[in-house]
């Protein structure tokens, strides 16, 4: 019998379809970072994309994951852990989609508190209020970067600080605002000090001076279309109405912002926050939004989450962290000094209490931060 045709061996990677070259970022930019730092061992060609510039801010562009990410207290080891966990997580009563990445440097960190100032697409910045030291990270690729020093203190000095962190569409990078003064025993406080920090420079320029006699209500300030906001209220003025100071991280100047008309208020019960890269404020148990950037008339009152409260249980409203697509709203309060989470359905007015088991990590700073590919160290 006739032996049967022998066909030539074929490699099997030669019957697989191969992508055309433009296609393959388009499809890499739509992975999870998990996914793509798996993926930068396929050859050297996709470990160079993965982080090109370009590719970073593509993939930025079509991410939709976002996470909580907080500063707690670690116990046994007596340092400071950044924990990020998806949002989905607070409602399902699940804890299999927590991270846990430790700070870099245990021996600046330790023993002292630590605030999360801010996020920018994916990167964290983090301050310690005490001593002048800023930490920019990215959980998502688990890099940080540690800034130099912005000043030198003296030892017997008392730092007083509020720092933000965004980025400057026009240079295309991202910078770090601080503003302080230092006190003393016996002597006066110093003329405020401005510095800016550009990513990718290792040093801090002095800028533009901060609007003299305002008084800062928080230790941070807000991101916002280039620019950083603060709430503030006049030294010694307190009939004056609040306003926001705004300084545009291109020009590196500043502007007045002015809030929605509430009557006779008190400052401190203000709260200033971000949604949908728009400004919004917390007055009582209203939620405003301003529709359109410095336009005092675009202010509009979301809702008001006066009914939400129990008699039996002080609460207040302290932030809005997240407004979901479907219009669910991810709310903090605090009860009795202790943070909770809800998510309130602007739609029907329904909420629905997080009940994620491990509530200690929420007595800390809290911050909505999306998933991203940016390195800080660049």
């Amino acid at each position: 019998m006739a032996n049967p045709i022998q066909r030539p061996n074929r490699n099997i990677s030669d019957s697989l379809p191969t992508l055309p070259s433009d296609l393959i970022p388009e499809v890499l930019s739509r992975l999870p970072v998990k996914h793509l730092l798996q993926f930068r061992c396929v050859c050297k060609l996709w470990n160079s994309l993965i982080f090109d510039n370009k590719f970073t801010r593509k993939h930025l562009k079509s991410t939709t994951r976002t996470f909580l990410q907080c500063v707690s207290y670690h116990t046994p080891s007596s340092h400071y852990i950044l924990k990020s966990f998806s949002i989905q997580s607070i409602f399902a009563d699940m804890a299999t989609n927590i991270t846990q990445h430790e700070f870099s440097s245990k021996d600046v960190f330790k023993h002292k508190i630590h605030d999360i100032v801010g996020s920018c697409d994916g990167i964290l910045c983090l301050a310690n209020y005490y001593k002048p030291l800023i930490v920019l990270c990215n959980p998502s690729i688990r890099k940080f970067k540690e800034l130099s020093p912005f000043d030198n203190p003296r030892v017997d000095s008392q730092l007083n600080m509020t720092c933000g962190f965004g980025y400057d569409h026009v240079s295309h990078n991202y910078k770090v605002i601080v503003v302080y003064n230092f006190t003393a025993k016996g002597i006066p406080e110093y003329t405020t000090n401005v510095k800016v920090h550009t990513l990718g420079t290792n040093s801090w320029k002095n800028t533009r001076m901060f609007p003299s006699d305002t008084v800062f209500t928080e230790p941070s300030g807000k991101y916002v279309s280039g620019t950083i906001n603060w709430l503030v209220f006049l030294k010694g003025r307190h009939s004056d109405p609040p306003f926001i100071v705004s300084f545009d991280l291109e020009k590196e100047s500043y502007q007045k912002v002015f809030l929605p008309d509430l009557g006779e208020i008190d400052v401190f019960d203000l709260t200033l926050g971000v949604l949908r890269d728009c400004l919004c404020l917390i007055h009582d148990d209203d939620v405003w939004f301003m529709r359109e950037y410095g336009i005092k008339e675009s202010w509009i009152k979301l809702f008001d989450l006066s009914y939400l409260q129990d008699s039996t249980k002080p609460s207040t409203l302290t932030k809005v962290l997240y407004l979901f697509e479907d219009d669910n709203v991810l709310l903090e309060f605090i009860y009795f000094e202790k943070k909770k989470l809800i998510l309130y359905n602007s739609k029907n007015g329904s909420f629905k209490k997080g009940s994620f088991k491990n509530a200690a990590m929420f007595q800390h700073t809290l911050e909505v931060c999306v998933e991203s590919l940016i390195s800080p160290c660049f």
